[in-house]
């Protein structure tokens, strides 16, 4: 009997630590995917981006418990914003979410999402996404997973009012893919990272800013900003890129995960930032910001610029693939 127990005892011991090492073994292969942001975590742009996490998160507890984790490591402070697209190439990190402005260097044809007058819903059913995402594949390495934002346009800012189209004269803060249309309507667009604008617009060094209609208040700009500019203009595209060696090695089963919160990520930030807009404009407003509703003859005068500018700009560097990005992001 003794001996029998003493057998037992041994047997259980036994299980018990197999069952331990299959345990660990299971914690062990839990993918853990390093994410960053163009922009620092309590930027309102990144709420597009944490809804996406958090429908991964939430799918991955229902689906898969324990096998995919997505590591926000941070913003700016973390990987530069201008260096963030060519880590995520390098495999330095898995997912990085951006605006289309910050890699035109390596992938020209990304400009295109500026001028689409589509949903990022509304893209994946034109053929776009699908198209967008091959070249993503083919030139840069990077999965162009989600457009995550925001549907929303960006507007000029300014310290001084204007009554028309035509900016001769002023010194205009842009990013990279409003550079042109800036320039053809007269003004000297000036090319600056979101950090220093406000020291900018204190010291008359800029006129305005090129802005998307939320989120100045994040870095302070509605304190030295007077007016805000009607039509607004561009789309607002924030990609979410992963790395494809990295997106490839992953189960099926995590990239259906990945997919679906994409799916339903998109649709979540549009209506997200649609809120956000009814919210933003009275409390821009109640700051004592005025808007600035131009003329309808000087309104298309603006709009017709700056999309005609933005298309010549994009057949230009893009002839082998632009006539057909034009195809797809152009209402019939």
């Amino acid at each position: 009997m003794q001996k029998r127990l003493t057998f037992l005892s041994v047997a259980l011991l036994l299980t018990f630590a197999v069952f331990s090492m299959v345990g660990e073994a299971a914690k062990a292969e839990t993918v853990t995917l390093k994410a960053v942001t163009a922009w620092p975590k309590t930027a309102t742009d990144n709420q597009a981006f944490f809804i996406f996490t958090d429908l991964v998160e939430q799918m991955v507890a229902q689906k898969a418990p324990g096998e995919l984790k997505i590591q926000y490591v941070g913003g700016p402070e973390a990987v530069k914003t201008m260096d963030q697209v060519q880590a995520a190439q390098r495999g330095m990190i898995d997912m990085v979410f951006t605006t289309n402005a910050y890699y035109l260097s390596v992938l020209p044809e990304v400009d295109t999402l500026k001028l689409s007058p589509f949903t990022p819903m509304e893209e994946r059913t034109s053929g776009a996404w699908a198209y967008l995402n091959n070249l993503h594949e083919q030139k840069i390495g990077l999965r162009y997973h989600a457009r995550l934002g925001l549907d929303l346009k960006f507007h000029l800012y300014m310290t001084q009012a204007i009554k028309s189209a035509d900016l001769k004269g002023l010194n205009i803060r842009v990013s990279a893919n409003q550079l042109q249309a800036i320039k053809a309507l007269g003004a000297n667009p000036i090319v600056i990272p979101p950090t220093e604008v406000y020291a900018a617009l204190e010291r008359h060094v800029v006129d305005g800013y090129c802005w998307p209609s939320v989120g100045t208040r994040d870095w302070g700009w509605d304190k030295v900003t007077k007016y805000m500019v009607n039509p607004g203009f561009f789309n607002v595209p924030n990609p979410t890129l992963i790395n494809l060696k990295t997106w490839n090695n992953l189960p099926k089963k995590l990239q259906d995960i990945l997919n679906d919160a994409a799916l339903e990520g998109e649709k979540k930030a549009v209506a997200r930032f649609d809120d956000l807009l009814k919210k933003e404009l009275p409390i821009l407003r109640g700051e004592g910001i005025e808007v600035i509703e131009l003329s309808p003859p000087e309104k298309e005068k603006f709009l017709k610029v700056a999309y005609d500018e933005g298309w010549k700009d994009i057949l230009g560097k893009c002839p082998a693939t632009g006539p057909k990005l034009k195809e797809l992001l152009t209402k019939k």
